[in-house]
């Protein structure tokens, strides 16, 4: 990342520091019945964005999902809101989960399973397993220096 974007953001954040801590603690302390009232004023996407944040947050046992994702949608309201922003639709970050589950289930000597199991061609497999192989050398070099 170069040193102009990262400074931007920095400056947007600074910027929005007081006025985001103080939303944020009006929303914490909100009876529950302002809080419903509230969330039901808020455009449909961020409603949609904080209840995936919510699910989410539910799905790894966190306790109080609801104010949490809650908090995160006005956080990410107040730096991003009324920008337009591309959020990739994730596919690429599926198909390096997958290359990653392909790399520590790699014995050696199972290519043609790993190839049925995950619908690839042997040739794209032995591709994964290169690269795969590479970073983890290259996170252990990191390690040592």
């Amino acid at each position: 990342m170069n040193n102009h974007t990262n400074d931007d953001q920095l400056e947007l954040i600074q910027a929005s520091h007081r006025e985001l801590e103080e939303a944020l603690e009006t929303l914490k302390n909100l009876k529950p019945d302002e809080r419903e009232d509230f969330t039901k004023r808020w455009p449909s996407t961020l409603q949609s964005l904080c209840e995936l944040m919510r699910v989410t947050l539910d799905r790894q046992a966190v306790s109080n999902s609801v104010h949490i994702s809650e908090a995160l949608a006005t956080t990410l309201s107040t730096y991003l809101g009324g920008r337009d922003i591309y959020i990739p639709n994730g596919e690429r970050l599926k198909d390096a989960l997958r290359d990653i589950r392909i790399w520590r289930e790699f014995k050696g000597n199972n290519l043609e399973q790993l190839s049925r199991n995950y619908d690839l061609t042997e040739r794209r497999v032995s591709q994964i397993i290169a690269e795969q192989r590479a970073a983890f050398v290259a996170r252990k070099q990191r390690r040592l220096f």
